[in-house]
């Protein structure tokens, strides 16, 4: 899915207290999610290059209010450069933001959420007072354009689609990319969350 209008995007608002940033990859886009809270705001992912952050990411933060002080830390989602490679350019120019690593608190309502399969180590963030989980690249679908799905993990997959299928909180999932053949980079409602873990588990068959 082609998204070359992504230069000079704003964070637009998915769910109540998060926000989505589409930034530019390949012939696609990868998502920076930005989870507002109390105690300050969660960056999850933070995009590929430098260019990335300095003419999209740290504008849209400004854009936006955000300032350096104003952010509680950021969380990868996994490791590959098209959600973390941003990350020593983030930190150059904000050198203080804290890397929320695995153990690390975070804000009240803000929940790390395992999602091994795509990566044995994939993470995702649940904001527990709207239900809503971003979930990077945990759930594949079929993949993406002509990355195909990448599931390293597969027993965590399943495990993935199990605890997600059998978790009542998970109201709302945020996608990193429109994946096919579902083409939405997000599902709102309980029904809509279970219809998309359920093409997942047939589509690995």
């Amino acid at each position: 899915m082609k998204n070359a209008n992504t230069r000079g995007a704003l964070f637009i608002k998915e769910c109540e207290g998060v926000f989505r940033l589409k930034v530019p990859f390949d012939d696609l886009y990868t998502s920076v999610f930005l989870m507002q809270t109390d105690e300050g705001a969660v960056l999850v992912d933070c995009g590929t290059t430098r260019s990335d952050v300095e003419e999209l990411l740290l504008p849209a933060l400004a854009a936006h209010g955000v300032t350096e002080k104003m952010l509680f830390g950021i969380l990868l989602s996994h490791r590959h450069d098209d959600h973390a490679g941003g990350l020593p350019f983030l930190l150059a120019h904000f050198p203080t933001l804290r890397v929320l690593a695995e153990g690390a608190r975070l804000p009240d309502g803000i929940e790390r959420y395992a999602l091994a399969g795509h990566t044995a180590d994939s993470v995702g963030v649940l904001d527990t007072r709207t239900g809503t989980l971003v979930t990077g690249d945990g759930l594949q679908f079929d993949g993406v354009t002509h990355y195909p799905r990448t599931v390293r993990d597969e027993a965590g997959y399943f495990r993935t689609l199990d605890r997600i299928e059998a978790d009542a909180r998970v109201e709302h999932m945020l996608f990193s990319h429109a994946y096919d053949p579902w083409q939405k980079d997000s599902v709102h409602g309980r029904a809509e969350v279970l219809a998309a873990v359920a093409l997942c588990r047939k589509l690995m068959k």
